[in-house]
């Protein structure tokens, strides 16, 4: 993987969610899309990044199913991206 570009938007949604983003990860030539990362962030907490997932009941609550899974230190360096350009929205507003 040579490069991953983040497109962020930061979002006026309900709390804790703050910003949706798209990845796009290049590879000689190629690129993927994963899109609808989300970032969140509680008062007082750091923030978090979630690969995007879909919603359903099982057993009579609500648990999430992820849609895209990546190895282990792919997953670590998009949400590193991911997470610098949040920082990067998030202190200019």
């Amino acid at each position: 993987m040579n490069n991953i570009r983040v497109l962020l938007a930061l979002v006026n949604a309900k709390p804790p969610l703050r910003a949706l983003a798209d990845v796009i990860l290049l590879w000689e030539g190629e690129e993927l899309t994963i899109r609808r990362c989300a970032v969140f962030k509680k008062s007082g907490e750091p923030p978090w990044v979630s690969l995007p997932s879909l919603p359903i009941q099982k057993n009579g609550t609500k648990t999430y199913v992820s849609l895209v899974e990546l190895p282990r230190e792919l997953k670590r360096r998009v949400f590193e991206a991911v997470m610098t350009e949040y920082q990067k929205h998030a202190t200019e507003s």
